[in-house]
C-alpha cells in the first residue's frame, strides 16, 4: 500500500473520495468504550465524537458499532467478543490501556487492529496503536523553554507517572535545583513550604521589621524620626516575606486540583508567577485554569488550539457543550482510518499501514512503533485566555 508522508487532514479525506481505486462496501469501526459504569460519561462523550466525525464523511460508508465495557473487565471481555462476531474491520479504542490487558488474551485478538486513546509508550502490542498525547511529546516541546542560564524545582505527587516525568526532565538543557514529591493532597501545603523556604525567609523578614522599629524608636526618642522609614515598616507588615525565592523557574507535575493547589500554596508562600515562570504538562484547555488568578503566565504544551476551538464550536453545535479532553482525537483518528480503508485491496488493517507523517486537525502528528508522536505547541495563560508562544 502507498505509505501516507505528509497528508493535510481535508486532502487524504477527499483523496479517499475522489479516488476510490479499491470499491469496498462497508468500513466496520467497533467502538469500545465505556458507555455505562464509573467511566461512563468520558465513554460517552468520545462517542459523540465518533458519531460527529462519521456523519462529516457522509460520503464514505462506515458503520460504527458501540461496544459497552461497561467500566468492568467482564464487560470489556463481552464487548471485545460481540466485536468479533459484528465482523468489525477495526477497532477504536479503549480509553484506558488497562482494558486492553484485560482482553489481550481473549482469542482472536491478536487478529483484530485497535487504535486507542491511550498515551501509553511502554509494553505497546503490536496491533495496538496508541493515539493519544503522550508524554514524549510533551517533554519534547518543552525542552525548548529551559535553557542552560536557568536553575528549576521539581514539585509532584509520589507516583509512578511523575517519577517518570521527573527522569524525562534530565534532558532538559537547565539544572534541576531541588525536587520535592508530595504524597497526598493534604501534603502539599507542607511541601510547597518547604521549597520555597518560606520559614526563614519569613524569620528574616521579622527580624528586619524589628530591627527598623527599633531604630525608629530610638529616633522618635532622639525626635528625629523619618516618616518614610514609617512608611517602609507599615508596608513591611503587609507581607510575610520581603526575599524572593532562590529559583526562577518551577515544574509542577500535577493536574486538576492538585495543580491547582499547588500553584495557589506556591502563590502564599511569596512565590508567584511575577517572579518565577510556572510550567506544566497538556491543560487541554480546560477553561478552569483560567479562573485562577495564580495561574497567570503558566506554560504548557498542547495539540493545535485553533483547530481545537474549530471542533469546539461544531461540538457545541451538536451537543450544546463544550468539547473536552480525549474527543478531539476523534476527528484525526476516523478520518484517518476511514483513508487507509479505502486506500487499500487489503482485507485487513496492519498497524505498519498506519505509518507516516499527517497534518490533523488536532495539529502534526507521526505514527512509528505503534506510538502517535505529536509536535505540540506551547502556550501561556494571559489575561484570562491561552495564548500561544
Amino acid at each position: 500500500m502507498k505509505k501516507f508522508l505528509k497528508i493535510l487532514f481535508t486532502v487524504f479525506l477527499l483523496s479517499v473520495i475522489n479516488n476510490n481505486v479499491y470499491a469496498k462496501t462497508e468500513l466496520k469501526i467497533g467502538a469500545i468504550l465505556p458507555l455505562s459504569g464509573e467511566n461512563e460519561i468520558i465513554g460517552k462523550n468520545v462517542y459523540e465524537s465518533i458519531l460527529l466525525t462519521v456523519f462529516e464523511l457522509e460520503n464514505l460508508n462506515i458503520k460504527i458499532i458501540p461496544l459497552d465495557t461497561k467500566s468492568s473487565k467482564a464487560g470489556a471481555i463481552e464487548a471485545f467478543k460481540k466485536g468479533i462476531n459484528s465482523g468489525v474491520d477495526i477497532f477504536v479504542g479503549p480509553i484506558f490501556y488497562n482494558t486492553i490487558n484485560e482482553i489481550k488474551d481473549i482469542e482472536g485478538f491478536k487478529n483484530k487492529l485497535f487504535l486507542s486513546y491511550s498515551n501509553q509508550e511502554n509494553n505497546i502490542l503490536p496491533n495496538v496503536i496508541n493515539f493519544g498525547v503522550n508524554l514524549s511529546s510533551q517533554m519534547n516541546a518543552l525542552q525548548t523553554i529551559f535553557n542552560k542560564k536557568d536553575q528549576f524545582v521539581f514539585f509532584g505527587d509520589n507516583s509512578e507517572f511523575t517519577k517518570k516525568v521527573h527522569e524525562k526532565t534530565k534532558k532538559f538543557k537547565s539544572k534541576n535545583s531541588r525536587s520535592i514529591f508530595y504524597k497526598n493532597f493534604e501534603d502539599i501545603n507542607i511541601k510547597t513550604k518547604i521549597l520555597t523556604n518560606f520559614n526563614s525567609r519569613n524569620k528574616r523578614h521579622l527580624q528586619r521589621i524589628e530591627k527598623l522599629e527599633k531604630i525608629q524608636e530610638i529616633k522618635k526618642e532622639e525626635q528625629s524620626n523619618d516618616d518614610g522609614e514609617e512608611k517602609i515598616i507599615e508596608s513591611l507588615k503587609k507581607h510575610d516575606t520581603s526575599e524572593k525565592v532562590n529559583f526562577k523557574k518551577a515544574f509542577i507535575s500535577s493536574y486538576d486540583e492538585e495543580l491547582i493547589a499547588s500553584i495557589s500554596y506556591f502563590d502564599f508562600y511569596d512565590a508567584n508567577y511575577k517572579d518565577v515562570q510556572f510550567v506544566t504538562l497538556n491543560l487541554w484547555f480546560d477553561k478552569k485554569y483560567l479562573l485562577e488568578p495564580s495561574f497567570e503566565n503558566l506554560i504548557f504544551p498542547s495539540i493545535d488550539l485553533a483547530g481545537y476551538q474549530e471542533l469546539n464550536k461544531k461540538y457545541k453545535k451538536n451537543f450544546g457543550r463544550e468539547i473536552y479532553h480525549l474527543e478531539s482525537l476523534s476527528f484525526d483518528m476516523i478520518p484517518l482510518i476511514a483513508s487507509v480503508w479505502f486506500s487499500t485491496k487489503d482485507d485487513k488493517l496492519k498497524a505498519s499501514m498506519f505509518n507516516g507523517s499527517y497534518k490533523g486537525k488536532t495539529g502534526d502528528f507521526v505514527i512509528k512503533e505503534n506510538k502517535t508522536n505529536r509536535k505540540l505547541l506551547l502556550y501561556r495563560i494571559k489575561d484570562k485566555k491561552f495564548k500561544k508562544i
